[in-house]
C-alpha cells in the first residue's frame, strides 16, 4: 500500500520583496521503494535533509524522484538525489532549455541543475512504482505534472498550489496557459478526494485534513 508522508510543508508568502516560495515535499512509500516529489529550493536544503534523517533516510535512499515543474522553488535541491531516477515530462525539458524571458519562475540557469542526473522523460499514465502514476496537470508551465496515488489522491503541486484555487476552479499567477491551467484544476477537483497542494496543507474533500499523518491506501 502506497503512503504519502509530508516531507515539507508548503506555505503560500508574499511580501514587498517577491515571494519567498515555500513549496511542499512529499515522499511516496510503497514496501522498499520510495519516491520524492518536488524539492523545495537551496534555503530548505538543510531542513529537506534533517526531515529525511528524522525518517532514518539519507539521499541515496530514494531510488525515484519527479519533478513537478521546473520553477526554481520546486526544482533547486534535485542535485541531492544523484542516484535516483529523475522523471520530468518531455515539454518541461524543452522549456527548461529555453525559458522564455516572461518566466521568472523559470531563470536561464535551471537547466544546469538536472546536468548529470539519469533523467527519465514521463507522460500521462506512467507508473512510477505500484499504484503511483503520472498526471499530466499543464498550464501552469508547458509540462506540469502530478503523481496520482491510489486512484483518489493527487500530489498536485502549482496546478492546484492552495484550497482557494482548488475551490474556486481558478488557477492562480500567471499561467503559461490560462485555459489548461483552469482545466487542470478542474481536473485534479473532479478526480480527487485528497489532494497534496503546491503551496498549502493537504485537502480532503475541499477542507484542510485534520493532521499530517501519513495516509494509507489500498492498490487493487
Amino acid at each position: 500500500m502506497p503512503s504519502v508522508i509530508p516531507l515539507l510543508n508548503g506555505y503560500s508568502l508574499t511580501s514587498d520583496q517577491g515571494n519567498p516560495a515555500f513549496c511542499s515535499v512529499q515522499l511516496v512509500e510503497s514496501g522498499d521503494e520510495r519516491v520524492l516529489f518536488d524539492f523545495g529550493h537551496v534555503g530548505r536544503r538543510r531542513k529537506l535533509l534533517t526531515a529525511l534523517k528524522d525518517l532514518a533516510l539519507e539521499p541515496p535512499d530514494i531510488t525515484k524522484v519527479v519533478v513537478s515543474h521546473g520553477h526554481w522553488d520546486h526544482l533547486q535541491n534535485a542535485d541531492l538525489f544523484r542516484d535516483a531516477e529523475v522523471f520530468i515530462h518531455p515539454a518541461e525539458l524543452r522549456n527548461l532549455a529555453d525559458p522564455p524571458a516572461t518566466d521568472f519562475g523559470t531563470p536561464p540557469w535551471a537547466n544546469a541543475i538536472l546536468a548529470d542526473l539519469k533523467l527519465r522523460e514521463t507522460g500521462e499514465g506512467d507508473e512510477v512504482i505500484h499504484g503511483v502514476t503520472v498526471i499530466e496537470l499543464p498550464g501552469h508551465t508547458p509540462g506540469s505534472i502530478g503523481l496520482l496515488v491510489s486512484g483518489d489522491t493527487v500530489l498536485a503541486a502549482d496546478a492546484v498550489p492552495t484550497l482557494d484555487v482548488l475551490r474556486s476552479r481558478k488557477a492562480s499567477g500567471r499561467p503559461y496557459d490560462r485555459e489548461q491551467a483552469d482545466a487542470s484544476v478542474e481536473r485534479v477537483a473532479k478526480l480527487a478526494d485528497v489532494v497534496y497542494p503546491g503551496h498549502d496543507r493537504a485537502i480532503r474533500g475541499f477542507e484542510y485534513t485534520e493532521d499530517a499523518t501519513p495516509l494509507e491506501f489500498r492498490v487493487p
